[in-house]
């Protein structure tokens, strides 16, 4: 046709069968003409050549098209399990005699057309398996005549509308199942009374089950599974009484079992599986007669198992990973058509019941992670089909010497984690064992040689034991073992050659035994091998480059050994490149390389960067040479880098940045040199930074302000300068910070502006060149356990709120040049271990509380003017605070004035009772020496004759001291004539106690003296009054 038609948008693919059978056209030889009339009415007719009289219509291939209208004598339509592809077109609604329409499992996308609900013949619609998307139209509920409705396993979303349940009353099957779909389940659920089949699991549904679901008396089966319904459930489920399914599982009931499903006496299945549980199992479940399969695994149930269970007629019952304690009940023995029973992961104690010999149909038995003690019994042998027993992880002890030897059909026993004591029997190899788990027990002695000669043996695990002896050379006999796993006994001898010939083996390991000698070169020919751990071992040797070709190899451990030699490389290497393997768990830690602490020498080959497989490089603590290679930056998926403890030189190469997913970078240790890249700022999944002891220069980068996931950080130990970068401040998830020994400089002030943020535990900045006062933010550092900062130039005074880290255990502030006095807070610190303030100018009494009390736990030597506390040095009774202006002026008057008019009162006396002396003292006349340093404004103020009655007048101390002898009075008049002698001669600074003055306080001090001497002129005229004493100290006051 010359006429364009408008297809379904689908993709032409062939179809391996087209089958519309004899029964699904009303008149065959009337609608294959249609057929062949649709066929000619494409766009492209030749795609359908086999579309013709003479080929049998079940073997047409091709696409739909909008002319499928034409088939107006079409009943049945059924084009599943095909791969036709696009959207369904809306000319399906023509077909208005259609009775059936299948058109899934395909590939159809778009939406359901509305035309659909024409189709009001239609008795069943199948479009399930599709990719079809959009909500569910409205106008299907218009297909009144529906029996089955199938739009499973497709995207649709959006809510269901109630109309599609109030008017589909005859339908019987519903599949809505994996979809998208999401809203309550209506209400109007229970119109559908002849409903037998509901399947609306895998969806978003929310809230409750509605009550109403009680109503469908005809529902066989309702399978609910992974939605986000929620408890508790409606008590009308016990009028589900055809009920014989019942699938919940994985879904957020948070409720208890309801006691009403003990009413289903039809019911086969309950699956509760992963639905968040609580409470107890109810015993009402024993009624359920014809209960065959029980799924309570992975909910947080609790309580003993009741005994009302063992009446059931159960064939698996599964209810590991609970809350469930108690002895493990002796009635499961009448569980007889049982065939698994799963009760790992709870808390029953007491021994295994031999009562479990009684289940002759069980066939797996699993109670591992529990609290079962005792020996393992042999009557377990009894249950004559037992082929799979896993009693991992209890309390199980004793031997095994001949507990299994009954089990004739057991393939699979993990005993591992255990107390299981003794030698490994040999008859255990003659079992059709396929796995044998003996890990972490207390087994001794050596591996039976009879192991080796297993025809079905494929795992043998019996590692963490106290094996001792060697590898029989017989190990290559067994042909069938994949997965060897002997690490940490006390195996010793050579690896022997033939474990060349185990040609399935998949995972070797011997880690931390006592193996010596060389590696085979045999171990070259397990090409099957993905996991190789030898190390903690005595193996010398180089490492065979065999090793290399092994293709499927993910995992190399060649770690603490005494092994020489290089790096093994070859152009042909295959190691560490095969992205996928045939079964990934065999791999115990998938893309390790770990050559690490060995005798290895050499540089790192180029070639390693090509082993894209690698995640973590370990080759630390080895004797490697040369330059970083910038071919390890093409390990897309590698995480930990450790090249610490080796020879390596020259810097880090910028290539570095570009390993994204880099979590640790180690290179300590090493001859390192050059500047540290600003390209390690983009490593922005970077939580361990560790470049200690190497000779890095210049400063850090600003870049590493990025490194926002950052826990652990060590540049020590290199000859880094400049100034800490602000930037620093945004590593808010820093734990530790290690800095020490550089020549890093300036002040700290910007880089711990988000100090409040900060997590850091462990800070280090010490014997570096930093100066200026400690930044007060210290303080908000509520996570710091370790602060050292001594060797650099720190100033001022220590910042009170020190005193707020309480999680603070280590302090050293020593060699820096701090000054004023230790806080009383930071002694009251009662985490604090030890604390470190030596060499520095601190001053003042040293507090007596806290560890400032503990002189085991303090050092304070070197700090010249502190005194008391543990250092047993007096202090002066009166003493200023050193570094502080303003001291208290009137402390410094009574000192002068109270001691100096005492002497001149005694002068006085002296001279007018005894002597009557007429010599007017020096101290009187302040003009007598221009020289002197008295202050000539004191006398300005002083020669002001004051209107106030009050002044200064010794004449009430006059009669006391008349009683005073000759002598006395005479060794008094000498000391005040010695005073005044050093004010006139300018030396009044030496009358000061040394031990109270400092910078701040001298000039004070001296000018106190000043005033005190004016105060006991000889002249009363001379001597100021009070008021204006006052008006002077006021005046030093408002200097200062």
């Amino acid at each position: 046709m010359t006429t364009k038609l408008k297809f379904l948008h689908l993709v032409t693919i062939l179809l391996h069968f087209f089958t519309i059978t004899n029964a699904t056209i009303l008149d065959q030889n009337q609608d294959k003409q249609s057929l062949i009339s649709f066929k000619n009415s494409i766009s492209n007719p030749k795609m359908l050549t086999k579309w013709n009289l003479d080929t049998p219509h079940c073997q047409w291939e091709g696409q739909l098209s909008t002319k499928i209208s034409n088939l107006k004598n079409l009943q049945t339509l059924n084009l599943g399990e095909n791969e036709l592809s696009g959207e369904l077109p809306s000319q399906l609604g023509e077909l208005t005699r259609l009775q059936t329409l299948e058109l899934g499992p395909n590939f159809f996308t778009g939406k359901i057309p509305p035309s659909i609900g024409k189709l009001t013949s239609l008795q069943s619609l199948d479009l399930s398996s599709n990719t079809l998307t959009g909500k569910i139209p409205p106008e299907i509920g218009k297909l009144t005549s529906l029996r089955s409705l199938g739009l499973g396993n497709n995207f649709l979303s959006g809510k269901i509308y109630p109309s599609l349940f109030t008017k589909l009353q005859d339908l019987v099957f519903l599949d809505i199942a994996n979809n998208t779909l999401e809203g309550t389940i209506p209400s109007e659920i229970g119109y559908l009374a002849n409903l037998t089949d509901l399947f609306i699991g895998i969806n978003q549904f929310s809230g409750q089950i509605p009550p109403e679901i009680g109503q469908l008396k005809k529902l066989v089966n309702f399978f609910s599974p992974s939605c986000k319904i929620s408890g508790p459930l409606p008590d009308t489920l016990l009028n589900l009484v055809s009920l014989s399914k019942l699938d919940l599982s994985y879904n957020p009931l948070k409720c208890s079992i309801p006691k009403a499903l003990g009413q289903l006496k039809n019911l086969t299945i309950l699956n509760l599986v992963y639905s968040e549980l609580n409470g107890s199992i109810p015993s009402e479940l024993g009624n359920c007669r014809n209960l065959k399969t029980l799924v309570l695994s992975f909910n947080s149930l609790s309580g003993s198992l009741p005994e009302e269970l063992s009446n059931l007629p159960l064939l698996s019952f599964s209810a590991e990973n609970n809350e469930l304690s108690g002895d493990l009940p002796k009635w499961v023995g009448k569980w007889g058509e049982i065939n698994s029973l799963l009760l790992a992961g709870n808390r029953f104690t007491g021994r295994v019941p031999k009562e479990i010999g009684n289940l002759t149909m069980l066939n797996s038995l699993g109670l591992s992670n529990n609290l079962l003690t005792g020996f393992v019994p042999r009557e377990i042998c009894n249950a004559v089909s037992l082929s799979e027993l896993d009693l991992e992880s209890n309390m199980l002890s004793g031997s095994i010497g001949d507990t299994f030897m009954g089990c004739r059909n057991l393939t699979q026993l993990v005993l591992s984690e255990n107390q299981i004591v003794g030698v490994i029997p040999e008859y255990l190899f003659e079992l059709p064992l396929m796995v044998l788990d003996l890990d972490s027990n207390l087994l001794n002695g050596s591996i039976p040689v009879k192991l080796w000669k297993s025809s079905s043996l494929m795992e043998f695990s019996a590692a963490n034991n106290m094996l001792e002896g060697g590898l029989a050379e017989e190990i290559g006999s067994l042909l069938t073992l994949e997965r060897l796993i002997l690490s940490n006994n006390r195996l010793s001898g050579v690896i022997p050659k033939a474990i060349g010939m185990l040609s399935s083996l998949s995972v070797l390991n011997l880690n931390s035994n006592q193996f010596s000698g060389l590696i085979p070169a045999e171990i070259g020919s397990l090409t099957s091998l993905t996991t190789l751990d030898l190390g903690g071992n005595r193996l010398n040797g180089s490492i065979p480059v065999e090793v290399t070709g092994l293709s499927e190899l993910q995992c190399l451990v060649l770690s603490n050994n005494d092994l020489s030699g290089s790096i093994p490389s070859s152009k042909n290497s295959s190691y560490f490149k095969e992205v996928s393997i045939p079964d990934s768990s065999f791999v115990q830690h998938h893309g390790l390389y770990d050559l690490s602490n060995n005798r290895l020498t050499g540089e790192i080959p180029d070639e390693l960067g090509d082993c894209l497989v690698v995640v973590d490089l370990l080759l630390n603590g080895n004797m490697l040479s040369g330059k970083l290679p910038t071919s390890l930056a093409k390990l897309t998926n590698l995480t930990t880098l450790d090249l610490s403890g080796n020879l390596l030189s020259g810097g880090i190469p910028a290539e570095f940045g570009q390993s994204l997913k880099l979590q640790g970078l180690y290179l300590e240790n090493n001859n390192l040199t050059g500047r540290i890249p600003v390209e390690l700022g983009q490593l922005h999944s970077l939580v361990k930074l560790n470049l200690t002891n190497n000779r890095f220069s210049g400063s850090i980068p600003s870049t590493f302000g990025r490194l926002t996931g950052l826990t652990h950080l060590d540049l020590s130990r290199n000859l880094l300068d400049g100034e800490l970068p602000p930037t620093l401040s945004s590593m808010v998830n820093l734990v530790g910070l290690f800095l020490q020994q550089n020549k890093i400089s300036g002040c700290l002030d910007e880089f711990f502006v988000g100090a409040m943020e900060w997590r850091i535990e462990t800070m280090n900045l010490s014997n570096n060149l930093f100066s200026e006062m400690l930044p007060r933010a210290l303080g908000n550092m509520s996570y710091l356990t370790t602060l050292d900062l001594h060797g650099n130039a720190f100033t001022g005074e220590i910042p009170w709120g020190i005193g707020n880290l309480m999680e603070l255990e280590f302090l050293d502030f020593s060699n820096n040049k701090l000054s004023g006095r230790i806080p009383d807070s930071l002694c009251s610190v009662s985490s604090l271990n030890y604390m470190n303030l030596a060499g520095n100018r601190l001053e003042g009494p040293v507090p007596k509380n806290g560890i400032c009390g503990n002189t085991s736990r303090i050092t304070l030597s070197d700090n010249k003017a502190l005194c008391g506390g543990v250092l047993g040095l007096q202090c002066p009774s009166t003493s200023f605070r050193r570094g502080s202006k303003f001291f208290s002026i009137w402390s410094l008057a009574s000192i002068a004035i109270g001691t100096l008019l005492i002497t001149a009162l005694i002068t006085i006396v002296a001279i007018k009772r005894v002597h009557r002396i007429k010599k007017r003292s020096d101290c009187e006349d302040p003009g007598a020496n221009n020289s002197s340093s008295v202050d000539h404004n004191l006398y300005l103020l002083s020669s002001s004759r004051s209107k106030e009655s009050l002044s200064i007048n010794v004449a009430m101390f006059e009669q006391p001291l008349v009683k005073l002898t000759l002598s006395d009075i005479l060794e008094a008049t000498n000391n005040f004539w010695w005073v005044c002698y050093k004010i006139k001669k300018g030396q009044a600074v030496d009358v000061l106690d040394p031990t109270i003055v400092d910078a701040s306080s001298k000039k004070a001090m001296l000018q106190m003296v000043q005033i005190a001497a004016i105060c006991v002129s000889d002249n009363p005229a001379n001597r100021p009054s009070m008021l204006n004493v006052l008006k002077f100290l006021k005046g030093i006051k408002h200097e200062l």
